[in-house]
């Protein structure tokens, strides 16, 4: 792994680039990183990358981001020096119509990298990994594509490592959690990254060998919502049912009041009371 980027004085609290890639042997990805100390979003740097031709799997990081987002917009909270804010650029050899395969690739990665540090890791669908129903962590995905080629995949995830609550407002201490608040103790963010890129590497490598079927099963295994009623609220309409699971195409499986299945592609998904 090499790194690149803008030349800052690092924080004394700043990542540890060398530790950052010890004992990191890649398959797939190609490792190279580039860090800054501060940048409006991994996201926007990464697609301008891959768009000048960056490799499979190179990685941008970030000790802050001014502009970092979720799905539909969000604004993700990004503050300096205490988590993982990271985009990886893949080149999937996939159909287009299977991009949506990475973000559950990732799902299963992220999952079960947390899991090493906590117990009770769940994946909420589409994108988002909790603990104890707060949000540990978060996905977001941008393809580039025409009607035949997948071009290139950015990968955005950010990831609460020793984001402390205490000073938050209720409307984010209430849903989210991070894992030093879970196990009361400082987690190394260099150790985390490296164990989350060598499981993006693994499932990345099984994705594209035996498509998410090879994968599905340990999705499901983390899958929190199964045979709970859900309130599924898209632009258009708000459908309530039983969570069954996904596809291989990522959609969700809803059995709505009628005993129909329905194929749920977005929206926010929500538990409701029986």
């Amino acid at each position: 792994m090499s790194a690149s980027g803008r030349s800052e004085e690092p924080a004394a609290s700043a990542l540890r680039l060398d530790e950052l890639s010890h004992g990191l042997a890649l398959k797939r990805l190609a490792g190279r990183l580039h860090y800054f100390a501060e940048i409006d979003s991994t996201n926007i740097l990464a697609r301008r990358l891959a768009e000048q031709g960056a490799r499979d799997g190179e990685i941008v990081i970030a000790e802050a981001q001014s502009q970092g987002r979720g799905r539909m917009g969000r604004r993700w909270q990004s503050p300096p020096f205490a988590n993982l804010y990271l985009s990886v650029i893949l080149r999937p050899r996939l159909l287009p119509a299977n991009a949506p395969q990475i973000t559950l690739m990732a799902a299963v990665a992220l999952a079960e990298t947390a899991a090493g540090f906590t117990r009770g890791v769940a994946i909420k669908w589409p994108n988002d990994i909790l603990v104890g129903g707060k949000k540990l962590a978060g996905i977001l995905t941008e393809a580039s594509c025409n009607a035949e080629r997948l071009d290139y995949v950015v990968l955005g995830i950010g990831v609460n490592l020793n984001y402390r609550l205490a000073a938050m407002p209720d409307e984010i201490r209430l849903r989210a959690t991070s894992l030093a608040e879970l196990t009361g103790k400082s987690v190394s963010r260099e150790d985390f990254f490296r164990r989350l890129i060598h499981a993006l590497d693994r499932c990345y490598g099984e994705l594209e060998e035996g498509g998410f079927a090879r994968l599905a099963p340990r999705w499901a295994a983390h899958f929190e919502l199964r045979g709970r009623r859900v309130r599924v609220e898209s632009l258009d309409q708000s459908t309530i049912g039983t969570a069954v699971g996904i596809d291989d195409d990522g959609a969700l499986l809803i059995e709505d009041l009628q005993g129909a299945r329905q194929r749920v592609l977005a929206g926010d998904v929500l538990a409701v009371e029986n």
